[in-house]
């Protein structure tokens, strides 16, 4: 296994095709895609795929017109690439970041599972800025990423692009999202933890403490993820006839910043919370150190829970209660999945979500008030 940082690869062009059956996506530099050959023959996708997977239901006609137009064009299949790949080189793989997010722990731990199955998949990984590419051209982006010899392409940020889907689809890869901002919607395949299951168990702890003023302060607004969570502490409020109000949950991003910024406006109130459960482990340290600016201590003054069981988490003073998610096997998950895409095999389901559990350390107890 390999993991590089891809900046400056050049594109490999390819021979330039006859005008008579070259669509307009299917200009020189760029790989033939299926819907390019759809749009040559005037049929469907579906149709094309058909007729590329030996399957019935096409009429001899089409099967014969669809076939001209693949040999013209020089459409080779997903199968057909990586049979081609594993006799020259090893299979390679995108990985798509925010750089933002490079000083989480989250994708720290997320990375170092991805490349343990990459190095067993004999698989390489390249690393790929969010913002180099595929946020301003998703379309140029996608076909760099096939004409460089990708397999698939792995998406590690809630600032999910259906517009980047529909181009990674339109250039033949295989992609994987990690909890993307609008699961609902998506036929990607994705992976992800039981985060409403989480977040439930975490404020059951609280409220079996005694906490009766329990606060969340969520990450990105929208992501799914959070969405979920919020809802698993809201369900666990509810069910205990405490209030919680979804609406008035502060969301910004999952840092220390946000976690610290909040952390004071809500301690410094005259009804502050007795308990603070936050969205990430890196939210809940800005917390921790938003009580230590305005004189409380944790836990006899404020409990603080996290989530995601980073080493953040263990190296906090105090070591912080957090809901732990595998995310080293997500990665390893991430990377086995758009693998097995890649090499054609039919995956059981569109959503895979591993188990989360409480980890109780010492940053919660019963409330003194």
């Amino acid at each position: 296994m390999s993991l590089s940082i891809d900046a400056t690869e050049t594109d490999r062009p390819v021979p330039a095709l006859p005008a008579r059956l070259r669509p307009a996506g299917a200009s020189g530099g760029q790989r033939t895609t299926l819907s390019d050959v759809a749009e040559a023959t005037g049929t469907s996708i579906a149709t094309v795929s058909k007729v590329v997977n030996g399957r019935t239901g096409i009429s001899a006609e089409t099967r014969a017109l669809v076939e001209a137009a693949i040999a013209e064009l020089g459409y080779v299949s997903i199968g057909e690439r990586q049979s081609s790949l594993h006799a020259s080189q090893e299979m390679s793989i995108e990985l798509v970041v925010d750089p933002q997010d490079v000083g989480n722990p989250y994708l720290s731990t997320f990375l170092g599972g991805a490349m343990e199955a990459a190095t067993d998949l004999g698989v390489a990984l390249v690393l790929r800025d969010l913002h180099s590419g595929p946020a301003q051209d998703p379309a140029a982006w996608a076909q760099h990423a096939a004409s460089a010899g990708r397999a698939g392409v792995i998406e590690v940020t809630s600032a999910f692009s259906r517009t980047r889907e529909k181009a990674v689809k339109r250039s033949g890869l295989a992609m994987v999202l990690v909890d993307p901002i609008d699961l609902p919607r998506l036929t990607t395949p994705s992976i992800g933890a039981t985060n409403w299951a989480g977040a439930y168990e975490a404020t059951q702890h609280l409220i079996g403490l005694g906490h009766t003023r329990i606060r969340y302060i969520g990450g990105p607004p929208g992501a799914h993820c959070d969405v979920v969570r919020a809802h698993g502490w809201a369900a666990a409020m509810t069910e205990a006839g405490l209030e919680a109000d979804l609406a008035a949950i502060p969301r910004h991003s999952y840092t220390f910043d946000h976690g610290l910024a909040v952390g004071k406006e809500m301690l410094s109130g005259a009804n502050r919370p007795t308990a603070v459960f936050a969205g990430s482990d890196t939210i809940a340290a800005g917390v921790l150190e938003a009580a230590r600016q305005v004189g409380l201590t944790v836990p006899t003054g404020l409990s603080v829970v996290g989530f995601d069981n980073t080493l953040l988490a263990q190296m906090s003073t105090p070591p912080l209660t957090t809901v732990h998610q595998p995310i080293a096997d997500i990665g390893r998950t991430a990377v086995s999945t758009v693998v097995r895409i890649a090499r054609g095999e039919a995956m059981e389901t569109k959503r895979i979500e591993l188990s989360t559990h409480l980890v109780v350390r010492e940053s919660t107890a019963p409330p003194m008030d």
